[in-house]
């Protein structure tokens, strides 16, 4: 996690972050100051940058003060959003889906994933506010967590596109990848291939103390911390961002053509939500991985000077904390587009309103959501659920596609 030495507004080390958590408050150049043991993996390389005077000057006592206000507020109010958007989702998920089908264990996988991250948030919101209280065992371990569960959130979302495209594009409801025992396969990859991401901060990430009394919690590479800082970044940019989006694209324009082509009940209602999706994730994401490239190209000296630096430093932190909001808009995102999972959080909410006032009148809702969870039919992004039987009438040479029987729909919108 990217951490601003706060104490002093000349001295910043660049405190590589847990995995590439963009700037808490991004670095400041450094200083005229060699680096020492305790900054030998600043964000500028000391010694490369020792004849940039003028640059190694640079102030951000700004960018300082406007990132002690900005940031633990903004992580405040994301620690309130995710953590309740993903509460509900779980307890949903756990009450009321028994039989939990693909997309649904993915859904479970994605909310469990951004409560660990947000869980995360007010040790860092601290630390720019003041600085690193909670010791060395809670700098490892936090550090860890967040780099986990920021790679894990995103590769679920994935999946969740694959899970459609599978469904809709391929008509194959019952295809060899969407198998139970499949999904909790690929669910157990993800977060196999997030903790191996993660593995530079179980290593490398400690606790600093500079200056004296004042102690920063971020990863030292020693003398190969330039080294480390590009290659988690473009890390970051490569496996955090651009393959996600770029299978989003294909997947769902896949879905999109379909949509179009076969033109079923609700078309309007699906290519919008479909739409929904892919802006949604480009808008968060994208202002955040480009602005952290242009740190990585700023580091390799390209371009920029003091004040484009400083420039920067204000946009690492604002579309870092847009970013996150991911961790409140996706499981309203991807809930809502399920029109089963919407049936059974009505039940719940009808449940929790009544419990009190009519027992007996939350019975029946129950008694429905029961039903409904003994139903075969496909959770849908469409809201039709002819669709798969439409599109592999379309593909009759595919075996034994157009043996394949249509489940049984969901009743209502």
């Amino acid at each position: 996690m990217w951490l601003i030495n706060l104490s002093d507004p000349l001295e910043l080390q660049d405190q590589v972050p847990p995995l590439g958590m963009a700037a808490t408050a991004s670095p400041l150049p450094p200083t005229t100051k060699v680096a020492t043991s305790e900054n030998s993996s600043s964000f500028y390389d000391y010694e490369y940058y020792l004849d940039q005077v003028a640059f190694m000057l640079c102030r951000k006592d700004e960018v300082m003060s406007f990132g002690r206000v900005f940031l633990p507020v903004f992580y405040s109010l994301i620690f309130v959003l995710g953590l309740g958007g993903n509460l509900l989702l779980l307890v949903v998920l756990l009450r009321y889906v028994p039989q939990r089908r693909m997309t649904e264990i993915y859904l479970l996988n994605l909310a469990i994933s951004n409560l660990l991250f947000v869980v995360t948030l007010p040790f860092w919101g601290i630390s720019v506010a003041w600085h690193w209280v909670f010791g060395s065992f809670l700098c490892k371990m936090v550090s860890t967590l967040y780099t986990i569960n920021f790679y894990s959130g995103i590769f679920f979302i994935s999946c969740m596109s694959l899970d459609k495209y599978l469904e809709i594009v391929c008509a194959w409801p019952h295809h060899r990848l969407r198998t139970r025992a499949k999904s909790l396969l690929l669910a157990a990859s993800v977060w196999a291939v997030a903790l191996a991401v993660s593995i530079p901060d179980m290593i490398f990430v400690r606790m600093h103390e500079n200056p004296l009394g004042v102690w920063n919690c971020y990863a030292d590479f020693g003398g190969h911390g330039t080294i480390w800082k590009l290659f988690l970044r473009f890390q970051q940019n490569l496996l955090g961002f651009l393959l996600p989006f770029l299978a989003m694209i294909f997947f769902y324009s896949r879905i999109g053509s379909v949509l179009v082509r076969l033109k079923p009940p609700g078309q309007g209602r699906a290519l919008r939500i479909t739409i929904a999706l892919v802006v949604a994730f480009f808008v968060l994401w994208f202002p955040y991985n480009l602005t952290f490239f242009l740190h990585s190209l700023l580091d390799l000296q390209v371009f920029g000077d003091c004040r484009v630096s400083q420039h920067l430093d204000y946009a690492l932190q604002v579309t870092e904390s847009i970013a996150f909001l991911h961790c409140g808009f996706a499981p309203v995102l991807y809930t809502f587009s399920s029109r089963r999972f919407r049936q059974h959080l009505k039940v719940f909410l009808a449940t929790v309103l009544r419990r009190h006032q009519a027992p007996h009148l939350a019975q029946a809702p129950l008694s429905s959501c029961s039903e409904s969870s003994r139903l075969t039919t496909q959770e849908e992004i469409t809201g039709m659920n002819d669709l798969g039987e439409r599109q592999a009438e379309d593909i009759p040479n595919k075996g034994d596609v157009g043996k394949i029987q249509p489940e049984r729909p969901d009743h209502g919108p």
